[in-house]
């Protein structure tokens, strides 16, 4: 029923906490952590998943203005650990990105439980701008295959950008584009406007979110991920700590998500 369960917030939450004027400098974190519970509530049935990620960059990264963007493009070698488990699944991921100079090398698995499925791949960044690589993804159950990526960001001025992503297949049967637009209107206030597409042989699916991030410790948002109805709000308590509320109807279910993120 649902095609994605992307990152959507409720409502904002309004607490009060310490005064912080991160939002109006650009800091810099290395260590990012979450904790994702979500409830699934259809008329028929009820479904729970949970979502523990750690990732590391081993050089710090800056904040483009607000606390939960550092740039579009990964530019540092990087290693994430995540755990996700639920009513019918348990899952233990791995991925890891390293450089060396302008080359770099990509390793994800699914579940390190299961060796048989995994991706490896290999890149080039040009001019800090331009990120091209090619995959292969080794599965278990179903053929191999070779995926084709690129990510390009054109830095606007030192806050504002325009990031694109491209991917598709050897045989282009499937293809996922998407691109992100961050402003910074003045002070505190800024805009983000995301935008995607999945295209493959059996279906397609659209997806938009415009956020609104205002103050030291606000954002909020509305959208559609395949026409069903986005809301958003975040709360960033300091530099460190900020939490999500999401909902997105679709049809006779509905989704809730609740995030807690700490980086340092």
């Amino acid at each position: 029923m649902f095609k994605q369960l992307a990152p959507i917030a409720l409502a904002t939450l309004a607490y009060s906490s310490y005064s912080t004027a991160a939002t109006e400098q650009q800091v810099s974190k290395q260590w990012f952590n979450s904790i994702n519970y979500t409830h699934v509530d259809h008329d028929r049935y009820g479904f729970n998943g949970y979502q523990l990620a750690s990732h590391y960059y081993f050089e710090e990264q800056q904040s483009s203005g607000v606390l939960d963007d550092y740039g579009y493009l990964d530019t540092d070698s990087n290693i994430l650990v995540n755990y996700s488990g639920g009513d019918y699944y348990n899952d233990i991921g791995l991925f890891g990105e390293y450089f060396l100079n302008n080359w770099f090398a990509v390793a994800d698995m699914r579940d390190v439980r299961d060796l048989d499925n995994y991706t490896l791949g290999i890149g080039y960044l040009f001019a800090d701008a331009l990120k091209v690589s090619i995959n292969r993804d080794v599965r278990s159950y179903g053929d191999d295959y070779f995926r084709l990526k690129a990510q390009y960001n054109l830095q606007i001025n030192d806050k504002d950008y325009l990031g694109f992503s491209a991917e598709t297949d050897d045989e282009l049967d499937v293809w996922n584009v998407s691109a992100r637009y961050f402003n910074h209107l003045s002070g505190s206030h800024y805009i983000t406007v995301d935008v995607g597409h999945q295209d493959s042989l059996y279906e397609s699916a659209s997806s938009a979110m415009i956020s609104y991030y205002f103050g030291d410790h606000y954002a909020i948002g509305a959208g559609l991920d395949d026409s069903e109805i986005v809301l958003q709000g975040k709360y960033f308590i300091n530099d460190r700590y900020y939490l999500t509320a999401n909902y997105t109807e679709s049809g006779s279910a509905e989704l809730y998500n609740l995030k807690f993120v700490a980086q340092f």
